[in-house]
């Protein structure tokens, strides 16, 4: 009978030792999630971000040179007032300026210097800047989609639905070289059809369906210009049809922000009876922000 207890101490040692490692082990596996890399999602937000300068560019283009010159007085006359409120409040540090006379005296010259270099700045030099910007926000999507492929290839999609992606982010950039907006915007929606695929192959990833609302609705928007209100309609009633799906996915916290995305389709499709392009263009905005708070 002798050799039986240690058997049993084994036994119930066991038991215990299994009792405490495998809540955590399986813990663990509930709370990981299956969501894209920083380096695809990276991608996605730098065509929204080109979008949005594209916006900007567009907006300062429309002005001539007093109205452009008048918006940036006016913009100084709040960024001043706005320092002047913060150190009134205590934020600036007194005597920062008076360590040393001479130093302090070169700092805000050197200050003064630049502020009478960006109040004599033309409209067009803000224009070229800003193209700039997005040429340098081009390179980092390029980079960011190389180093995806290369760290995900276990993940890939067919080498199709690869070479697709390639191929648009391509036209998107001879688009933006060439400065032409409608086909940046035409290029840039057709990249973002072709992440879908890639985001769906992470289970836990709703930006698939998301970056499929992003085409319909921009694709919607440059039909409306061509006065194809039909197939607007059309690409709008299938962003509807994505909503469906990502509600599926969604976490309980996030419902309302997904009710918001889905009326501000229907208010832009509503809209396209109007024949309004400014109109339109505020209810694609507003979709585009609602994908954003989503995702967030």
């Amino acid at each position: 009978m002798k050799w039986r207890i240690p058997l049993i101490y084994a036994i119930i040692i066991t038991t215990l030792l299994t009792a405490c490692v495998n809540p955590s082990e399986k813990s663990s596996k509930i709370s990981k999630k299956d969501k894209a890399p920083e380096t695809l999602t990276k991608v996605s937000e730098g065509i929204d971000e080109i979008f949005k300068s594209v916006d900007s560019i567009m907006e300062i283009a429309k002005l001539s040179e007093s109205e452009y010159q008048a918006l940036r007085t006016q913009k100084d006359k709040k960024k001043e007032k706005s320092q002047q409120g913060y150190q009134s409040s205590g934020g600036g540090q007194e005597g920062e300026g008076n360590q040393g006379d001479g130093q302090g005296q070169s700092g805000q010259g050197g200050q003064q210097q630049q502020q009478e270099q960006e109040d004599i700045m033309t409209k067009d030099e803000e224009i070229f800047l800003k193209w700039r910007e997005v040429d340098k926000k081009l390179e980092e999507i390029h980079t960011s989609w190389n180093q995806y492929e290369a760290e995900n290839k276990e993940k890939g999609a067919t080498q199709q639905k690869g070479e697709e992606l390639k191929t648009n982010l391509n036209d998107f950039t001879v688009a933006v070289a060439n400065r032409e907006i409608r086909d940046i915007i035409d290029a840039g929606s057709k990249v973002h059809n072709s992440l879908a695929v890639f985001f769906d192959m992470y289970k836990d990833e709703i930006s698939g369906d998301l970056s499929r609302v992003k085409y319909s609705a921009y694709r919607a928007y440059l039909y409306a210009q061509e006065g194809n209100i039909e197939e607007a309609s059309k690409l709008l009633t299938s962003a509807e049809e994505h909503i469906s799906r990502v509600r599926k996915n969604l976490e309980e916290d996030k419902v309302k922000d997904l009710e918001k995305l889905s009326l501000s389709i229907a208010d832009m499709k509503l809209a396209l009876n109007k024949n309004n392009m400014e109109l339109l263009k505020i209810k694609l905005d507003i979709i585009v922000e609602n994908i954003k708070v989503l995702k967030g």
